[in-house]
């Protein structure tokens, strides 16, 4: 278990240094980490609060402090908390430019602008810019409707709608939900359905992920015993590349598709249990007896009550 932590420690010290000495090289973050909007922001909130001192009118800078957490975060501020960053995938992998340079002029060089259509960051130019990383998941994407009518020049939603810019988080299902009713509402008579199915499919593909645990845990038990666990194990193996290829699988936004496949690995999963032979116990359900004490405790009480 040591070494473990100690490989682990190691890797995430490997990965800051690795980061370290890409920021240092890279004009774009040197630059907009200097231009963030949350301390000019503040600055000019401090100066109207100066001037409001001075005519005797109370003011304080934390009554301000939403309206900055809401409109004056930067792009760098919102990038450095993305896996992007972890990873060292800096402003240039998206906006192109030269980030050698620390000259404004050159290090901009073939940077547009995200509402020209010739950008790469232009809504419909999204899904090409992020597949130069994301191949498998630009390669569901092309075969979603959602895809389609980007390319029939038509509004909608890409793949910084869901991942949001700079940030680039995965959706829970609530979030998700509200940005799928966005426009699959019944207002705008847009398959209204939409929503609750794709929290159905988020909902089985939990239900996956904790039969896959079960069916490690017997497993897992299974060998303790000395049981042949080959044929539980391919199953759980089956299971685990269905659930490992789901978040790929899921941006061809077809939700059948999606739950059949689901719904395939829980069986792989749930099969597997039954063939380690130690299916995990199902948890205990009162007896007779017991639910025969609970009505009498529940008697003698509003008995007591009612005296």
């Amino acid at each position: 278990m040591r070494i473990r932590k100690t490989i682990i420690i190691a890797s995430f010290i490997f990965l800051i240094a690795i980061f370290a000495g890409a920021a240092a090289d890279n004009s774009c973050l040197d630059c907009h980490e200097k231009l963030t909007a949350f301390s000019e922001k503040a600055k000019e909130l401090n100066e109207v609060r100066i001037k409001h001192l001075q005519r005797d009118v109370a003011c304080s800078i934390d009554c301000h402090a939403t309206t900055i957490d809401e409109i004056a975060k930067s792009n760098y501020e919102q990038w450095t908390h993305s896996k992007h960053a972890l990873f060292t995938i800096t402003c240039d992998n998206c906006h192109s430019g030269n980030s050698s340079s620390d000259v404004k002029e050159i290090a901009h060089i073939g940077v547009s602008r995200s509402s020209e259509t010739n950008s790469t960051v232009f809504y419909r130019n999204v899904p090409e810019t992020c597949s130069k990383c994301h191949l498998n998941e630009f390669n569901q994407f092309k075969n979603s409707l959602h895809y389609q009518r980007l390319k029939a020049l038509k509004q909608a939603p890409t793949c910084d709608t869901c991942h949001e810019p700079h940030e680039f988080k995965v959706l829970n299902k609530t979030q998700f939900q509200d940005l799928c009713s966005s426009c699959h509402n019944t207002d705008m008579k847009i398959a209204p359905d939409i929503p609750e199915k794709a929290v159905n499919a988020l909902e089985n593909a939990e239900e996956l992920k904790n039969e896959i645990k079960k069916a490690q845990d017997a497993i897992k038990q299974a060998k303790q015993k000395g049981k042949d666990v080959s044929v539980a194990q391919k199953e759980l193996d089956s299971a685990i590349a269905i659930r490992d290829n789901l978040p790929i699988l899921w941006h061809s936004f077809n939700l059948p598709h999606f739950q059949n496949v689901t719904e395939n690995g829980i069986i792989y999963a749930r099969t597997s249990q039954t063939d380690s032979g130690v299916p995990p116990e199902e948890p205990s359900t009162p007896g007779f007896g017991t639910i025969l004490s609970l009505t009498g405790i529940i008697s003698i009480y509003l008995l007591v009550r009612r005296r």
